[in-house]
């Protein structure tokens, strides 16, 4: 038998009592799991939520992809995330995020580490509006695009991947006033409770932010959980 971590980032139906869930990890990056009985088994089933952070026991055969569960629980037992249909709206939001730009096939224990420290904060947080905003930016560390910030930046060039003072040559940028909420973001720890940005320009950021990771992926597609999360920050 084997153990691991995950943070479930997908769940399909694979019979009328089975899923299969792809997680996460620590140890392998992104690994697909199957859960038998897990629709029968409502309270396991119900731990099989988005973003939930599980211990897993599993064995695996050589020949296949596909890990089989033998017993699961959760390591972190979320105290608001649940209860909160604002936070549930940014997990949400994350889940599709990281489904969208994680390809991880390897161990990558700083980007398992960095989710589930941003669910932690989200949990503990009592004001999370700049939050989806400062997981896209960090996000971007982890994914190699994290943008040159040079000094007294006026514009964010979204193809050469800069806050610049310089206005880029091509229509493919950020400015405004807004980028001064943006360096501010930029310069702002993740559990910054006391950075206070207008509605406004906090919906336009975060389209802002989307519209490069457009440019830097190439096949970002629309985010479903995008009206949801606007609804409920607004």
């Amino acid at each position: 038998m084997n153990l691991t971590t995950g943070i479930v980032l997908q769940k399909i139906d694979y019979s009328e009592t089975s899923l299969i869930i792809k997680v996460l990890t620590a140890d392998y990056g992104i690994k697909s799991f199957i859960f038998q009985g897990a629709k029968r088994k409502n309270k396991k089933g119900q731990l099989v939520s988005p973003l939930s952070i599980l211990n897993i026991t599993y064995f695996q055969r050589k020949e296949s992809d596909l890990a089989k569960i033998t017993a699961v629980e959760l390591d972190i037992i979320f105290k608001d995330i649940p209860f909160n249909p604002i936070k549930s709206s940014v997990v949400f939001f994350m889940n599709e995020i990281l489904q969208k730009t994680i390809k991880e096939e390897e161990s990558n224990s700083d980007l398992f580490d960095f989710v589930k420290h941003v669910l932690q904060v989200l949990d503990a947080q009592t004001n999370v509006a700049n939050l989806p905003i400062k997981f896209l930016l960090e996000l971007l560390k982890h994914l190699g695009y994290y943008p040159i910030i040079e000094e007294n930046a006026q514009f964010f060039d979204y193809l050469n991947g800069k806050l610049t003072k310089n206005e880029p040559n091509h229509p493919n940028y950020m400015s405004g006033e807004n980028i001064k909420y943006l360096l501010q973001l930029f310069n702002s720890n993740l559990t910054n409770q006391d950075l206070i940005i207008p509605s406004k320009s906090r919906h336009q950021i975060l389209i802002n932010l989307l519209d490069y990771y457009k440019a830097v992926l190439g096949d970002f597609k629309t985010l479903k959980s995008l009206d949801v999360l606007e609804a409920v920050l607004h």
